[in-house]
């Protein structure tokens, strides 16, 4: 920040930059320093308390005789301007209980601030080391999820447009270096966001709006404002502590930093400031060339069922030999992650890249599966394929433990029968009334149909097993079902999870929505059908 200008005068313009026209504004309150500072040039902002020469660059109402004299008090048509570009402020403040009583009293100090200030006021308890137990996390990563999680909830239920939090220049170095010995992309170099959505889970998270206004502000110039204003402020003790990395960063690392450059955070942030330039030129650049690797259209195609699961759960198909071609196959692997907001790590990044540069080239039969968190990327037929499958869906693909699909169930009328994520209709039509062209004007609508004189219920549902043999409309003769399948290009996550219709003795009477036995087909002698129907 510009050191020629006051100290509260340049935070209250940064906050402000955020801030204006945004709506309501909630606001993360820790009760530390920086969180107090930033609810404290809220309030000033709220209150009209701005200096004239930010408020003649953001208003040109102030001449510049006015300017000269910059006095503490602006005039009312002045304040009022400023005043009326916020709407409701809240606070919200999480009590991790990872404290003890230090943790209680940051909330009651909180409570009190808010108060002071006007504020709405929430809090919430949680108890963060049950969360990380539960869920297998680190404290920290459980802390982050509960907060931001509960953050959505408070501004969906109460009216919120945007989340304010207290991140500073500090943070955004401490992040930049955390991420390179961790192991980062090219995102990770750009550190922490200055806006952006809320990184939650589901809907709310989309909807919520995050600023971090002090990301340019060091701390050292957030504790000046607070000594300033004389600010009271909780101190965490465990910030001085070196039982998580980013404090062992800020607390070991930075101040060898320092001895080599003592602006080590400006020159941090400088460097972050470049990183993100250099990702938005690439992002530009790279679009048309990731264009150009999808196979649009090819993805989907197939009769009912394996059309639905397509459209359904397939987020992209890409050309292999394309993509290889490029040449820095990984990167570009990560860039269509990246492009469908897919988390996915360097690992698995190099063992896709791997398996198109070294197997696919050699067999374009090769196939082979990758879990990435709640994705699935499949490499068969010269295309790497990325999923978002259902959890039960996943576990039929990867074993033989079908779980949620590993059951059967009886079809003993006509009707809607559930079977995992599939929803399988029923229905019996006489088809004398209807005409002859009947029967295929159903199979166009991804309908099965069946003459129901060759059929008894109860009939059985369940999903394709090895082994399974049927006679594919049309053929004299049984085929293996998973040949049938191979032959009609099914996807290889699909192939243990397609429903599939038998008799009493176990005979398949049809793949549901995709292909019946020969045997059931309707002739002209029919004068019943069976229609069954299938819906995700």
């Amino acid at each position: 920040m510009d050191n020629g200008r006051h100290i509260t005068e340049r935070l209250l313009e940064s906050v402000w930059d955020s801030v204006r026209c945004k709506g309501n504004i909630l606001l993360a309150v820790s009760g530390g320093v920086d969180s107090t500072v930033l609810a404290d040039a809220v309030f000033r902002l709220r209150s009209g308390q701005l200096d004239e020469v930010v408020c003649k660059r953001r208003s040109g109402v102030l001449d510049d005789a006015v300017c000269e004299r910059r006095s503490e008090v602006l005039d009312d048509a002045v304040c009022k301007r400023h005043s009326e570009g916020l709407g409701r402020v809240g606070v919200a403040h999480v009590n991790f209980h990872l404290r003890g009583k230090d943790s209680d009293r940051d909330q009651e100090f909180v409570r009190n601030l808010s108060q002071r200030y006007g504020f709405e006021f929430y809090t919430v308890d949680f108890d963060t080391f049950a969360y990380a137990a539960e869920h297998k996390l680190s404290v920290e990563i459980a802390a982050r999820e509960l907060r931001y999680n509960w953050f959505c909830k408070v501004a969906a239920e109460h009216g919120f447009d945007l989340l304010l939090t207290a991140h500073n220049a500090n943070d955004n170095a401490e992040t930049l270096l955390l991420n390179l010995v961790r192991g980062t992309g090219r995102r990770g170099l750009g550190a922490i966001r200055p806006y952006g959505a809320v990184e939650g889970e589901g809907a709310m998270s989309a909807a919520l709006k995050v600023s971090r206004p002090l990301l340019s502000v060091e701390r050292s110039e957030i504790e000046e404002y607070a000594k300033e204003n004389n600010l009271r402020y909780c101190i965490d003790r465990t910030n001085f502590e070196n039982d998580y990395s980013r404090n062992r960063i800020r607390n070991q690392v930075l101040p060898i930093l320092r001895q080599l450059n003592p602006s080590v955070i400006s020159s941090l942030n400088k460097d972050i400031r470049r990183f993100r330039e250099l990702n938005s030129v690439v992002d530009e650049l790279l679009e048309d060339r990731l264009q150009s690797l999808l196979a649009i259209g090819q993805g989907h195609g197939g009769r009912g069922v394996l059309d639905a699961l397509r459209r359904r759960f397939l987020v992209f198909s890409a050309e292999a030999a394309k993509l290889v071609s490029y040449g820095n196959t990984g990167f570009y692997v990560a860039e269509l992650f990246r492009r469908f907001d897919i988390r996915i790590l360097r690992d698995q990044t190099e063992g896709i890249a791997r398996c198109l540069t070294e197997e696919v080239p050699q067999s374009k039969a090769a196939s082979k599966i990758f879990y990435a968190g709640s994705h699935t990327a499949v490499i068969e037929r010269g295309q790497l394929k990325v999923y978002s499958l259902p959890a039960d869906f996943v576990a039929a693909s990867e074993s033989e433990d079908r779980t949620g699909l590993d059951k059967t169930v009886s079809i003993s009328s006509c009707g809607t029968y559930s079977f995992g994520p599939y929803k399988i209709l029923v229905e019996e039509v006489a088809l004398q009334a209807q005409g002859k062209s009947f029967p295929q004007t159903l199979q166009a609508q991804g309908k099965s149909v069946l003459d129901a004189a060759k059929l008894s219920f109860p009939l059985t549902l369940r999903t394709v097993q090895d082994g399974d043999r049927f006679s594919p409309y049309g053929l004299k003769g049984s085929k293996k079902v998973s040949d049938f399948l191979n032959s009609r290009k099914t996807d290889l996550v699909f192939k243990n999870i397609l429903p599939v219709i038998t008799q009493k003795d176990g005979s398949i009477v049809c793949l549901p929505s995709f292909e019946i036995d020969d045997r059931f087909k309707v002739t002209s002698l029919s004068k019943k059908i069976l229609t069954v129907c299938v819906s995700l």
